[in-house]
């Protein structure tokens, strides 16, 4: 084989080896650093009662989690559901929440916001003209109440024994939060 020939092809192989090592570099590190999904979490629920809902009808807070349907084929046993008992040891606080906003309503802003303060989170979702209430997590120790006077504005009032946390949430003349804490 003459001479030029053989260099010619040891440079091509060691070309194609170090491509082919770049490549497989690459390809790692892009795939280690590509966002994934958020992973829902189970998380024991509870409900508080309807009386410590203000603004908000009895008829929209939820007795128990509903379990997912899934079609059953005749030869499976038929799907079980599991109602979890609250447990009296359970430190969280609980979770109010009222149905999803319809997408008319407050569609068209700059969408879902968490605003966090002393006595609690408020997600709310702000829309072109109006404020739609998702959720409110209270801080162990503290009340929730929610008031709304007019669809731009929403006021949610987390309390405690010894302090007040007042979230107003609204559109006018743009959409913001304003946190006020309160030593009472």
């Amino acid at each position: 084989m003459p001479r030029l020939l053989r260099y010619l092809l040891i440079w091509l192989s060691c070309t194609a080896a170090s491509v082919t090592a770049v490549m497989l570099t690459v390809h790692f590190v892009i795939g280690l650093t590509r966002p994934t999904p958020p992973a829902a979490r189970s998380v024991q629920a509870v409900y508080p009662s309807p009386s410590v809902l203000v603004g908000v009808p009895a008829s929209s807070v939820a007795t128990a989690p509903k379990a997912p349907t899934t079609p059953a084929s005749p030869s499976s046993p038929p799907p079980t559901t599991r109602t979890p008992s609250p447990s009296p040891s359970a430190t969280r606080a609980p979770v109010t929440s009222t149905p999803r906003p319809s997408a008319s309503k407050c569609s068209g802003g700059p969408g879902l916001h968490t605003v966090p303060s002393e006595g609690g989170k408020v997600t709310v979702q702000y829309g072109r003209d109006s404020v739609c209430f998702v959720s409110a997590v209270p801080d162990p120790g503290f009340r929730t109440s929610t008031s709304q006077s007019d669809p731009g504005t929403l006021v949610v009032v987390f309390t405690s024994d010894d302090h007040r946390s007042q979230i107003t949430a609204t559109v006018v003349p743009t959409a913001r939060a304003s946190v006020r804490e309160t030593r009472l």
